[in-house]
């Protein structure tokens, strides 16, 4: 397994540094195929051996070979990143394979569907953070992934039962039908809380590629997660999203207190701060079991969402009165990829247990 294991490594950092001139391409406008690589800063063209994925940049110390500038840290961070991702992904599906051999064909096709998914949301999100901006090419290669995933996954299923001697042409269309749905319910769901979103508060909320990203992660993840029916479709979606705010809130959050302290708001810091600790203690009083009536842990809750719904008005309030001019300003692209990521890790992990 080690070597396989390595193969997909180099595999990572290959595909890796392609991402980095997708990305840098994509925002300047270029193509990705010509001209061949060259310094963004002095623009002479790099030989081959300067563009040896994360070695290169280690040889050269983060630096042009012709003028001495520094390169960008996202390049090596882009590339060993998605060697990363690529081989724990590799390492989860090899030992399902293990563990059920007889099913190697179907855990290679998810292996294969869930590494271009990846690949695509390093795309996007390098972009969406670079320059705000997000490439239609990128999330209608999604929605097409997962389409083609469903298709094959419908055709294997069909195939087997025709073996048997049956012709359930629903096994085909199910899978597929189902993933167009999925597809359409998230682009409507998102331009929906965008446009209500932006109305109360007068702000942008969401960009307008934020719909597409969310279509297009939905149009992988429900297939590779096999839902069949609407219940699985809103499960997805609805874990989706709220998996986004919380990682977009856990990783905001310190830019979103500086900017609080910044615009002297004490209010509403002290609400965040009150909200943040009695949450803590409520979760774990729920653990410990605290509550040994009902009223003590409807009290408790109700205590709990006056809070939330306290700290809901005064982010409201305060982006009504724009406090959070000149802070760092974060795409939502990004979390809806990080989501999206965390849940195809958690694929292979779910289908070990199970």
């Amino acid at each position: 397994m080690i070597g396989i294991l390595g193969f997909i490594f180099i595999i990572g950092l290959i595909i890796g540094s392609f991402l980095n001139v997708v990305i840098l391409r994509t925002v300047s406008g270029e193509s990705i195929v010509f001209p061949g690589s060259k310094c963004p800063k002095c623009q002479t063209s790099l030989k081959w051996y300067h563009n040896i994925p994360l070695f290169s940049y280690i040889f050269l110390r983060g630096k042009c070979a012709f003028c001495h500038e520094k390169i960008s840290i996202q390049y090596p961070l882009v590339e060993l990143f998605t060697a990363t991702i690529f081989t724990i992904l590799g390492y989860l599906y090899l030992s399902n394979i293990i563990n059920a051999p007889e099913t190697m064909s179907i855990f290679i096709l998810m292996y294969l569907t869930s590494i271009i998914s990846v690949s695509l949301f390093i795309a996007i999100s390098g972009t969406d953070i670079i320059e705000m901006q997000v490439s239609d090419k990128h999330t209608f290669l999604l929605i097409g992934l997962g389409l083609l995933y469903s298709i094959i996954i419908g055709s294997i299923n069909f195939y087997s039962d025709y073996k048997f001697g049956f012709l359930k042409w629903d096994l085909f269309f199910i899978p597929v039908l189902y993933t167009i749905a999925a597809t359409i319910i998230a682009f409507v769901l998102m331009e929906i809380l965008r446009r209500i979103s932006g109305y109360l508060i007068k702000a942008e909320t969401f960009g307008d590629g934020d719909s597409y990203i969310y279509a297009g992660i939905t149009a992988v993840i429900a297939p590779l997660f096999g839902a069949k029916n609407f219940t699985y479709i809103a499960i997805i979606l609805l874990v989706l999203l709220l998996l986004s705010i919380i990682v977009a809130v856990i990783f905001s959050l310190p830019f979103y207190i500086k900017n609080i302290i910044k615009s002297k708001n004490w209010f509403l810091l002290c609400t965040l701060a009150a909200f943040i600790i009695y949450t803590t203690i409520h979760l774990y009083g729920i653990n410990a079991y605290w509550f040994y009536n009902t009223l003590m842990f409807v009290i408790s809750t109700s205590i709990l969402v006056l809070l939330g719904i306290t700290l809901c008005v005064e982010m409201i309030l305060s982006i009504k009165r724009k406090e959070n001019n000149g802070g760092t300003q974060i795409p939502f692209g990004p979390w809806l990829c990080t989501s999206g990521l965390i849940l195809l890790l958690a694929l292979p992990v779910f289908l070990a247990l199970g």
